[in-house]
């Protein structure tokens, strides 16, 4: 495979986290209002350890593992 494939294919899965980055952060809206409508705490020290530990156990490796715990802490914090 040349570099050029393999650069469209990072593209295409670029694209790809973009649309679902966007869409997480419209679900974590409705989330907070969720929350704050209803009297609720928007931050969830416990969910957060909870959700991260599920996707670093989604991971093959512990190089990943650790991108995937930094990625998510940012994501989590950003949709704050």
């Amino acid at each position: 495979m040349d570099l050029l494939e393999l650069r469209k294919q990072i593209d295409s899965i670029d694209s790809s986290i973009v649309e679902l980055y966007e869409k997480r952060m419209e679900i974590s809206k409705q989330v907070a209002e969720y929350k704050i409508e209803n009297g609720k705490q928007v931050f969830d020290k416990e969910r957060e350890q909870q959700k991260i530990a599920a996707v670093k156990a989604l991971t093959h490796n512990e190089f990943n593992r650790h991108g995937v715990e930094e990625l998510f802490e940012q994501i989590m914090s950003i949709s704050r």
